[in-house]
């Protein structure tokens, strides 16, 4: 009897041990993961991570995109066009972005580093707004007198050096500003003259029709996209935070391989080629009328925007709009447009934290009697009216209130398919835009 209770005994012991490994063992894997995570959080290189959270919430006079960037068609009295007919409630989280900045061991003598940044809107990638995209991604080398950039990043010559809005669309179609692939070298021949030089991708890599366009007339051609500038910077005339006295005078210069017509010939199908100049000469410019005093902006007063004039830019998306590509004629050969615009902004900054902005954009498609009657959808003119108040509560918030008038013409008198009666929409078409946005920076 007393050898069957040691045996029971010792099984139990056996069996508790047994226990103790399985439990010690399944810990260890859990864990393993963990430490495996947290190491690739680190790096070895000085990293910082910063952004912010943004909310939109606004309403528009026209049932339309918030982030429309001309205004639909006015009703007429014969014929009533949806989109002008009822407004438009939004609200939007989308905005939000976060960014990475590396500093990374020196080269050549050179200081690198390098910058990643996405938001939530999505239009890149087909989801729309929620879904993440990319915005910039690139890196630079810098030496004392010199710099060069590899990457994704804002285009490096037309831009306005400043452009105070609530909506990061605002005033798009004016040259504000495109992110594309490129690589630029700028060479400060002293602290106030400077030129650059570079390659950019010739084609609309992704825009609004949300996927890479490595197929159309930009990517065919056997030119890459040329880009350049020279520029005048000085703090000779004061500045108000980082924005001092700019001028530069910059271009683009492309070809768009229009062969998409298949045609027959005595030795079979073949391809009608007819290739298209692309190119923009613009005029950047920023003027510190009232410096700030001390490092405080209070009374302070700042105009800056752009000139330009341009060909066969909407096909790679320099102007966020689709709406003027090249087009064919009835002989088979294709032609697309001249354009030109501008646009200016003027600020006031009211106390050090509160600043009152206003913004104008116009944009003239220059396009031909054949033109506007084959696209009579089109629009040939747009301009833009807005004032914004934008106040920085502290160094984490900002709140602003904006009201923004887009007036558009169109080609014709047009039939848009969104609308009903028997006559035809009117030429043009106005629509306001009232936002609130609210920025928490981290």
């Amino acid at each position: 009897m007393a050898t069957i209770v040691y045996k029971d005994a010792k099984k139990n012991l056996k069996e508790a041990r047994m226990k103790k490994l399985v439990l010690v063992m399944l810990a260890l894997f859990l864990v393993i993961p963990v430490v495996s995570n947290a190491g690739s959080m680190t790096s070895r290189y000085d990293v910082t991570f910063g952004g912010f959270v943004k909310f939109d919430l606004g309403w528009t006079s026209q049932n339309a995109n918030a982030d429309a960037v001309n205004a639909s068609r006015s009703s007429s009295s014969s014929r009533k066009v949806f989109a002008d007919e009822y407004g438009n409630t939004f609200m939007s989280g989308a905005e939000t972005r976060f960014n990475f900045l590396i500093k990374g061991p020196d080269l050549w003598g050179a200081k690198t580093s390098a910058f990643i940044e996405g938001d939530f809107r999505g239009t890149s990638t087909g989801n729309q707004y929620g879904g993440f995209q990319l915005r910039h991604a690139f890196m630079k080398l810098n030496w004392q007198s010199a710099e060069l950039m590899m990457g994704q990043n804002w285009q490096q010559f037309g831009m306005p050096y400043y452009v105070p809005t609530v909506s990061i669309l605002d005033f798009a179609q004016y040259f504000k500003g495109i992110r594309i692939p490129q690589m630029t070298f700028r060479y400060f021949f002293t602290k106030e003259f400077n030129a650059m030089f570079g390659l950019a991708s010739a084609t609309e890599w992704s825009g609004f029709r949300g996927v890479r366009q490595s197929n159309d007339g930009f990517a065919r051609s056997s030119w890459p996209g040329l880009e350049g500038e020279v520029a005048y910077w000085t703090d000779r005339c004061g500045k108000i935070g980082p924005h001092n006295l700019k001028f530069a005078l910059g271009g683009y210069y492309g070809k768009d391989n229009s062969s998409s017509t298949t045609y027959l010939n005595a030795a079979g199908t073949d391809y009608r080629d007819d290739t298209l100049n692309s190119w923009v000469v613009a005029f950047r410019y920023s003027v510190p009328i009232v410096p700030e005093k001390a490092g405080n902006k209070a009374m302070s007063v700042l105009l800056n925007g752009n000139f330009w004039v341009g060909q066969n830019l909407n096909g790679n998306g320099w102007l966020y709009d689709s709406n003027y590509a090249s087009y064919q004629r009835p002989d088979g050969t294709y032609a697309a447009p001249t354009q030109f615009g501008l646009q200016a902004n003027l600020s006031w900054w009211i106390t050090n934290a509160l600043h009152l902005n206003g913004n104008y954009g116009y944009l003239k498609h220059n396009a031909s009697n054949y033109a506007r009657r084959l696209m009579v959808n089109n629009y040939n003119m747009t301009q833009s009216y807005g004032v914004n108040l934008l106040w920085d509560a502290n160094q984490a918030m900002r709140f602003g209130i904006q009201w923004v008038r887009n007036y558009t013409g169109y080609n014709q008198y047009g039939n848009p398919a969104a609308s009903v009666g028997p006559g035809v929409a009117d030429r043009t078409g106005v629509a306001d835009i009232y936002r609130f946005g609210a920025w928490y920076f981290f």
